[in-house]
């Protein structure tokens, strides 16, 4: 993390600097990305086209009645550890969806 600069308050910001980028079409079955580099410490997380559900772990599995449900168009930070993968899934009713993750440094 890094500090670029001030915001209309006078506050210093923060700027993260993106980097892996891990697209997905998300199915009805739990499926996992790949483990988060050794830099990574936060991911940048977004759904289009239709809702899904996520987990976060070194051996996560999503479920559509127990995790956390990303909104369709929508964009969320999550804190993470290096090696952490994030799991996926959508339920029958959705036709589709698209997950963006990308770790941030």
């Amino acid at each position: 993390m890094s500090k670029v600069g001030f915001d209309d308050n006078e506050n210093l910001v923060d700027a993260y600097v993106p980097s892996t980028s891990q697209v997905f079409t998300v199915g009805n079955t739990t499926a996992a990305s790949t483990a988060f580099g050794a830099g990574t410490t936060l991911v940048r997380v977004s759904c289009s086209l239709g809702h899904c559900h996520v987990a976060f772990g070194t051996a996560p599995t999503a479920s559509i009645t127990t995790s956390m449900m990303i909104p369709n168009n929508s964009v969320s930070i999550f804190k993470v550890n290096a090696g952490d993968k994030i799991a996926y899934i959508k339920d029958a009713t959705v036709t589709s969806s698209t997950l963006c993750v990308t770790e941030l440094a």
